[in-house]
Formats: C-alpha cells, sequence, structure tokens
C-alpha cells in the first residue's frame, strides 16, 4: 500500500499525441501526468493534459527530449516518483532506464538487462534463432568486410544500424557500388541517430508482409494480445495498420503468437513491446523486438479491451501481470490510419500553420491526436499529427467506416496524406489483404483520372449555370447527370458534397 501512495505522479517524457493518451490512462487510475515540454512546444496541446509541465528549452530534440539529465532533472523538480518514456526518443535507450534506477525513479518500461538485448539488433537475431528463422547475415565493421558479406549472401542486402529503430538509417544494397556508396553514409547517420556507427547487413527479403505480435511480460509471465498487420510503409515507415491480419490462417497465427512469446520469455521480458517479423511463402522471419508502445498499438485495445498503458503501470509498479492468456478474447476488426503532415504524393513533411483541425466524430472512431486549428507545425519533430482508429464487426466494417472517418476530417492550411489513405483504402489489393510491403509501389491514387474531370466540371459549372439562367432553359445535361449536386426551384445552386483538400 505504501509503494502505491508513493508511485503516483509520472513524468511522461515525450511530446504530442502519446503524451495525452498516457495521460488519460494515469489520471483514470489515480496517478498525476506530469510532462516537459521544449521552446518549439511551447503551444503544445500535451502541456494542458498534464497537472504540471516544464518547458526543458531547446528546439531540436538532442537538447531536449533526447537530454537524459534535463529529463531527470525535470523530474526532480516536480517530484515525479514514476517516468513513462512514451515510443521513440529515449524509450528503447538502456542507458537512460540505467539513469532513472540509479535516481531513484521507476521506469516504466523493460528492464536494462532486458534493454540491452533487445535493442542490440544482432544480440537479439542470436536470441530468436533457437525458435524462428532469421534472415541471413551480420555485423560488419568495414567496407571489404561489408562486400565481401553481401557477395556470399548474395544481392539485394539491407544495411542497418545496430542499434537503431523506427525505420531510420535503413538502405537497401543491389549491388556492391551501392553499398560502397551508402557504407559510410550509413554509419555516420547511426552514429547522428542513436549514438552508435555499428550496422549490420542481412539478406533482404522482396515484398515481404511485416507483421507484428504485441506482448506483455512480468519475467515470470509472458502474454500475447494478438498480431498486428503492419505492411503498407514508405520509407520502411508504417503508414496503415490493422488487426487482426488478413493474411493469417488460425493455424497460423497460433504458431506465430507462440513463437513470439517464447522470444520474450527467453529474455524475461518485463512490460509491453512487440516481436516483428517478416511473412513471405508462408514463412517467418524474425526482424526484431520494440521495447516500448507503439504507436499503432490502439487497433490492439479496440480489439482485445486492454488498456496497454494501464498494463504497463501495474507492472513497473511491482503489481505485475495481470491478466491471463486464456481470458485474453479478440473481438472484431481495427484498422489505424497514421496521419501526416506531408505532401500526400510524395511525402515530404510539410510543417506550417493549421488553419483548420476538425476530426471526425463517430463513435466507432478514435482519433489520437495533439493537433488543433491555429497550431503551428514545427519542422523540429516527426510529421506525425493524429491517428485514426476505426472498429467494426468485421473487415469490410471497418474500412467502411474508416473511409467515411477519412472523408468527413476537415484540415486545411498545410497537406496532410489523407488523400494517400483514402486511395490505399480504395485499392483492390487492400480490400482483398492480399498486399506486401510493396504496396505503395504500385498505387494508382483513387480515380486521378475522375477527380481531374470532375474538378474541371466543377470549375466551368458555375458558368454553365449562370449561362441557363440567362436563356432562361433547363439543362437536359445538368437534369440527368448532375441532379444529385445542382436543383432548381426557380434559382440555380450548386450542393457540392465534394471535398478537396488544400
Amino acid at each position: 500500500m505504501f509503494l502505491i501512495l508513493r508511485l503516483q505522479k509520472v513524468l511522461i517524457a515525450n511530446r504530442g499525441e502519446i503524451v495525452i493518451r498516457i495521460a488519460n490512462t494515469c489520471k483514470r487510475l489515480g496517478f498525476l501526468p506530469c510532462g516537459i515540454y521544449s521552446n518549439a512546444d511551447k503551444n503544445a496541446l500535451h502541456i494542458k493534459y498534464c497537472k504540471e509541465a516544464l518547458n526543458i528549452g531547446g528546439n531540436s530534440s538532442i537538447e531536449n527530449y533526447l537530454d537524459m539529465y534535463k529529463i531527470i532533472d525535470a523530474a526532480k523538480k516536480m517530484d515525479c516518483n514514476l517516468i513513462h518514456p512514451g515510443y521513440g526518443f529515449l524509450s528503447e535507450k538502456y542507458e537512460f532506464a540505467e539513469l532513472c534506477i540509479k535516481e531513484g525513479l521507476v521506469f516504466i518500461g523493460p528492464s536494462p538487462d532486458v534493454l540491452r538485448i533487445s535493442g542490440d539488433k544482432v544480440v537479439a537475431k542470436e536470441v530468436a534463432l533457437a525458435f524462428a528463422p532469421v534472415a541471413e547475415g551480420k555485423e560488419v565493421s568495414s567496407v571489404d568486410e561489408a562486400l565481401k558479406l553481401a557477395n556470399k549472401i548474395g544481392y539485394p542486402v539491407i544495411l542497418k544500424a545496430t542499434k537503431g529503430g523506427g525505420g531510420k538509417g535503413l538502405r537497401v544494397i543491389n549491388t556492391p557500388s551501392d553499398l560502397m556508396e551508402s557504407f559510410i553514409i550509413s554509419k555516420k547517420e547511426s552514429t547522428t541517430s542513436f549514438g552508435s556507427d555499428r550496422v549490420y547487413i542481412e539478406k533482404y527479403l522482396q515484398k515481404p508482409r511485416h507483421i507484428e505480435v504485441q506482448i506483455l511480460g512480468d519475467k515470470l509471465h509472458v502474454i500475447h494480445l494478438g498480431e498486428r498487420e503492419c505492411s503498407i510503409q514508405r520509407r520502411h515507415q508504417k503508414l496503415i495498420e490493422e488487426t487482426p491480419s488478413p493474411a493469417l490462417t488460425e493455424e497460423t497465427r497460433g504458431v506465430l503468437t507462440k513463437t513470439a512469446a517464447a522470444i520474450m520469455k527467453q529474455i524475461q521480458y518485463d512490460n509491453a513491446g512487440t516481436v516483428e517479423f517478416l511473412f513471405k511463402d508462408g514463412e517467418f522471419y524474425f526482424m526484431e523486438i520494440n521495447s516500448r508502445i507503439q504507436v499503432e498499438h490502439p487497433i490492439t485495445e479496440a480489439v482485445t479491451g486492454v488498456d496497454i498503458v494501464e498494463q504497463q503501470l501495474n507492472i513497473a509498479t511491482g503489481r505485475g501481470l495481470l491478466l491471463e492468456q486464456d481470458k485474453i478474447k479478440t473481438k472484431g476488426h481495427a484498422i489505424e490510419c497514421r496521419i501526416n503532415a506531408e505532401n500526400p504524393f510524395t511525402f515530404a513533411p510539410y510543417p506550417g500553420l493549421v488553419k483548420q483541425f476538425l476530426p471526425p466524430n463517430d463513435n466507432n472512431i478514435r482519433i489520437d491526436s495533439s493537433l488543433y486549428s491555429g497550431y503551428t507545425i514545427s519542422p523540429f519533430y516527426d510529421s506525425l499529427i493524429a491517428k485514426v482508429i476505426s472498429f467494426g464487426e468485421s473487415r469490410k466494417e471497418s474500412i467502411e467506416r474508416m473511409k467515411n472517418a477519412l472523408l468527413s476530417f476537415r484540415i486545411s492550411g498545410i497537406p496532410s496524406t489523407i488523400p494517400f489513405h483514402i486511395s490505399a483504402l480504395n485499392d483492390n489489393r487492400f480490400l482483398s489483404g492480399s498486399y506486401d510491403t510493396s504496396f505503395i509501389n504500385n498505387l494508382r491514387y483513387y480515380s486521378d483520372k475522375d477527380c481531374e474531370i470532375a474538378a474541371a466540371i466543377f470549375v466551368h459549372l458555375p458558368k454553365r449555370i449562370h449561362y441557363l439562367q440567362k436563356k432562361g432553359k433547363n439543362d437536359p445535361w445538368l437534369e440527368s447527370k448532375y441532379r444529385s449536386y445542382c436543383k432548381t426551384d426557380g434559382m440555380f445552386y450548386c450542393n457540392n458534397t465534394m471535398r478537396w483538400l488544400k
């Protein structure tokens, strides 16, 4: 009882929507959420969801959200007992977990010993090899060593940061000259992003599916909350996720989830995390462990009814894992679309002033966001601005609800990836569930030609209406083709139900 009373102030060492999401669960459970913010985030919405918040200065993440000592200092100033790292930034850095413990703070995440294993892709693959196939490859320290290995396992290969994550620093290599050109650049990027220049090479599986398993553990017990399909990506970063995966049979699903749980039991995993796999030709290949809460965790919560942040708090405060595997029942289907402030065609980030932000209002739609009308998106951080989560009794119902939600979403002032998501959800490969990580390479934006024709029609339609008014005649073309858009009651006017994103 003393432990529960003492551990009641949580510093959420992050920014944006994940702070709001964690803060809501903290409040429900009686914990007091506290926050931090940078100079660039001084008008951020997540500040208002925290009981207290402290400005830790700077603009770029290296000056604030990646500064361990500033965060520890902020926790002490606000008298916090726990630190939740969210995702990204310091969430998988074992040095930060160690520092928290050294300073008498509870880190809401895996122990440093677990993070040492899971955060090192080479070590994690060695552990996983006892339970699942892994793509052939190993760590390399020189260009000559890299070329020798690539020639042995055959091109294409993929070059990765050993301590990387989030799709950063990945490079697909097709030729020896590509490898020679990319090797030094990759090591420098790895140092900048992850504080280590270690890289490794493995055989690149072309056009696999990316499927991950959600895990909860408290060292003694490990359970899974099912899988998530994460194959729709750009630059190795996820854009759309769904659960359950349309690629799996119940038998395959059972094998996959048991394998993931076995890997995590082996390392005595002790919080929330995921085991990531590539799936091709009926075979699974272990890829990596993500030792944190995932951006896409809401779809698992939607189908299981489990609050993953609540379970993280239970495990971290010593209550342990209070769920049993046979009590976990999934229901329905959920999809998440990550909405980014990016050009929907090139995916180039687009910071700037948000003139209007009106998310859909539907009981079957969950919106996780920290955006609001009048907010200026900073160029210093990730371009994610909202997550739209749909739930339905079936996959078809979930897709239709997501389409309707995206069509009613209003964001102006900056471009967003909503047009991309609408296109993806109307693609026959997505509708049939037969897609892989190459999906975006062959995407035809939904009704490109039709939209151009419609745009031209609606540009000229007012002139046409004005002409007809002057002539005093009804136009049979208007009556037949666009009766749903235009009607007359002595006056011509347009009821345009199409929405154009600016």
